[in-house]
């Protein structure tokens, strides 16, 4: 994975040729200054994702060792759990950048087509591993799966970096804060399912986004109680635990109070 520190290769955000009209101005990235660009929400979300990929990827390179007679029927359907799980998040996320946050940035910005062109791609490619994984019968190999899920490795994070290096410090240049964040608001009201935020929140560490993030964003404390921790939980139930207990080759078990069992 490319670092986030190669930020220093971004985008000219005073290229006039992202400039939509004269009355709004590249002038706004001085008002970040508080908040570098790898602790931005936006990069904190593509952190998730790129999180989920990178285990399930340690969940199928052990699927030899732990079943060397191929793949049981129970890790088939794990497999399986978990990644509708990821083609959930990545289609809502998709959904909030196009019908939200791009229409609301080209209203200032030229943005690349690519960026929004890339997203039909990967879908395509989501779709490709799903079908890879209908297909496993027990006592299969995954070597297919793995072939898919790395071409669509091969699309997603690249993508992802290339939203992080354009898109991004243009939205920092055209747009304030307080802006960005009325406008994300809006978004946090839609109904969002819980595997998106509980990742990020996983991804980032309970304590990190607990002490760091929500007093950045100034999200009360009792949100966490509310909100965030019971999609925190459903994302630890229904992403984190299978795929350790694919890691580790136990099948689990489903314990009356509500947690995964594979030891």
């Amino acid at each position: 994975m490319e670092s986030l520190n190669s930020y220093a290769t971004t985008v000219d955000t005073s290229d006039e040729k992202f400039q939509r009209n004269q009355e709004n101005k590249p002038d706004k990235e001085h008002l970040w200054k508080e908040k570098p660009i790898e602790e931005d929400g936006w990069v904190l979300a593509h952190n998730a994702l790129r999180g989920e990929l990178e285990d399930m990827k340690k969940s199928l390179l052990m699927f030899p060792h732990n079943y060397p007679d191929g793949a049981p029927s129970w890790a088939i359907d794990l497999l399986m759990s978990v990644w509708k799980q990821h083609e959930t998040h990545v289609i809502s996320h998709h959904t909030i950048e196009d019908d939200i946050l791009t229409p609301f940035m080209k209203e200032r910005i030229i943005l690349p087509d690519k960026l929004e062109e890339d997203h039909k791609s990967i879908v395509d490619s989501m779709k490709r591993v799903s079908a890879s994984i209908e297909s496993l019968k027990e006592g299969d190999s995954i070597d297919e799966v793995m072939n898919a899920l790395l071409a669509y490795e091969g699309l997603l994070l690249p993508h992802l970096l290339e939203e992080e290096r354009i898109a991004l410090p243009l939205c920092r240049a055209y747009f304030t804060p307080s802006e960005i964040r009325a406008k994300l608001l809006s978004v946090s009201k839609k109904g969002r399912p819980a595997v998106e935020m509980g990742s990020v929140i996983h991804y980032m560490t309970e304590d990190g986004f607990r002490k760091k993030f929500m007093k950045q964003e100034g999200i009360p404390s009792f949100v966490w109680w509310l909100v965030m921790k019971p999609k925190y939980r459903y994302f630890m139930k229904n992403v984190k635990e299978p795929l350790d207990a694919l890691r580790h080759g136990k099948e689990p078990v489903y314990s009356s109070v509500g947690c995964w069992n594979w030891f």
